[in-house]
């Protein structure tokens, strides 16, 4: 399975994070193709930074010439993700629609935790537009400075998360946490073991989405 997965936002240290947790739910011959959306805003907080995105989605995808198994959109608002689908014969997987099919799959009610307050009316419009809002117990965040790279939020913010993390599971409204935003690829797998329920990573869902796809006819062109 050849699998281009793009990060939506310009950040390389972004990148790297969702590089390495796409590869960690990879099987060892799949290729992982990462690479980050030309001209886009270091981070997509905004409505006004997701249009940017979403048209330096479509720029990088349409400069690839090599031929995909899938695309992966990793930004937890799948920006872009319509309009790749619009020309690619290929499935086409955002990692904010794979983690609410994750949660909904584990049963139960789920919660979402991030990291920033700014992020939380464009989570609750995703949600909403995947009619899942009827699932959703919360969306909970640390209101922290953040740091000017982007790729050093999760490590500036892990202990946070997880405090919140276990402060939502102790509550018990929900059956499941999804740890949102692309700066936070794969820091659900260290915070897991403080958890008495299961943390979704959305990118490692979305590479586990796009299997299933490949298993099930993939090509749009076949």
């Amino acid at each position: 399975m050849r699998l281009l997965v793009i990060n939506p936002n310009s950040s390389t240290s972004v990148t790297q994070h969702i590089a390495a947790a796409a590869r960690m739910a990879a099987y060892a011959n799949d290729e992982i193709l990462a690479v980050e959306a030309s001209g886009a805003p270091p981070l997509i907080v905004s409505e006004a930074d997701a249009r940017l995105a979403e048209q330096a989605v479509v720029n990088t995808v349409r400069s690839i010439e090599s031929p995909l198994d899938g695309v992966i959109v990793a930004s937890f608002g799948d920006t872009g993700a319509d309009a790749l689908r619009a020309f690619l014969p290929c499935p086409v997987v955002g990692i904010g629609h794979a983690s609410l099919l994750t949660a909904a799959a584990l049963g139960g009610p789920f919660a979402i935790v991030s990291f920033a307050p700014a992020v939380v009316p464009s989570m609750q419009a995703m949600v909403e537009h995947y009619q899942m809002q009827h699932l959703l117990s919360g969306i909970h965040v640390i209101d922290s400075p953040l740091p000017d790279d982007p790729g050093e939020i999760q490590t500036t913010t892990a202990d946070a998360l997880q405090a919140l993390c276990q402060q939502v599971a102790q509550q018990g409204n929900c059956r499941s946490i999804i740890l949102a935003g692309g700066p936070l690829a794969g820091l659900a797998l260290r915070i897991a073991p403080a958890l008495p329920l299961p943390i979704i990573d959305a990118t490692m869902a979305a590479v586990q989405l796009q299997r299933s796809l490949q298993l099930f006819g993939g090509r749009a062109d076949k």
